[in-house]
């Protein structure tokens, strides 16, 4: 497996690395493919591609890539790891690249010292993503309980920095950002926990079967001719038989840095709480559409795969 990392700037430009696409008589052991994957979470929850032989990953910041490359219906990638959200929205439009599978279910908890800090209102609360998949998560299963006092940053670093430096009593964080914050404020003295876990609020709220939300997903090029099979299979092995040892072996070889997380530890640590699960997008289609209406977008006809 061959892996790189390119900045927005430059894969805005264009400027990336492509593969000759496949031959009809190309076998199974011949198949090559092109991923591009955001880091942090997805890029965990796909570990398993690096076993894939004849796999590149290409590993990106922000979500401007994802957007320009969903938007190809020529694109050199024959799988983009996206949010949900982004990759119907730009699949409804461009109809390039349809959901196969989705892979993380939510990451998202508030951090602070006190059980039910939020419902005082001398406290106050550091959030992220005001406009986006945190701040409308939030805004659904605990927005109108909270009696802190809010205040939206632009990342969840800001918010992140907010809580350590006392700005804040109360932070929205995701993983494995949660973690190594509860770790940075104990090596000054503090004592932080999680006191939410988002992912259970929204499967009371919703009253669904399991916890989380369809965060992200495996979005493949409508109407290619090479069998995907391969690819998925590998994703979904790792996510499922994954261990401790394999995990960090993993991430040893691609390079903590590469993935976009805080170090190994506690990427290994925050596994089961990132919410890393495959499921097919065909089983998933009910939680998608659930999902998606957070943004009023209407489920594309054809977004799921066959």
């Amino acid at each position: 497996m061959f892996i790189r990392k390119i900045s927005k700037a430059l894969l805005a430009c264009g400027i990336a690395l492509t593969l000759g696409a496949c031959s009809n008589t190309t076998t199974q052991e011949d198949i090559s493919y092109e991923v591009l994957c955001p880091t942090g979470a997805p890029a965990l929850a796909t570990l398993g591609a690096k076993n894939v032989e004849n796999t590149t990953i290409t590993y990106v910041d922000g979500s401007d890539p994802l957007v320009a490359e969903l938007s190809k219906k020529d694109g050199s990638y024959d799988a983009i790891v996206a949010p949900i959200n982004v990759g119907a929205k730009v699949y409804a439009q461009s109809d390039a690249y349809q959901l196969a599978a989705v892979v993380t279910w939510g990451n998202l908890y508030l951090v602070g010292s006190q059980d039910n800090a939020w419902e005082d209102a001398n406290n106050s609360i550091a959030l992220f993503g005001e406009n986006a998949v945190p701040g409308l998560v939030y805004n659904k299963v605990l927005g109108d309980k909270v009696k802190a006092q809010p205040t939206w940053y632009n990342a969840v670093s800001d918010a992140q920095q907010a809580l350590l430096t006392g700005k804040a009593n109360i932070a929205l964080l995701a993983q494995p950002a949660a973690a190594a914050t509860i770790a940075k404020a104990k090596e000054n003295g503090t004592d932080l926990k999680v006191i939410a876990n988002l992912q259970q609020l929204w499967q009371q709220e919703m009253d669904n079967d399991t916890t989380g939300y369809p965060q992200a997903g495996i979005f493949v090029k409508k109407d290619s001719k090479k069998d995907m099979e391969k690819l998925l299979s590998g994703i979904q092995v790792f996510d499922e038989d994954a261990d401790p040892d394999q995990i960090t072996k993993t991430i040893d070889e691609i390079g903590a840095d590469q993935l976009g997380v805080p170090n190994t530890q506690i990427a290994v640590n925050t596994w089961d709480a990132q919410n890393i699960r495959y499921v097919s997008a065909e089983n998933a289609q009910e939680e998608v559409k659930q999902f998606l209406e957070l943004f009023s977008i209407e489920i594309p006809e054809t977004l799921i795969t066959q």
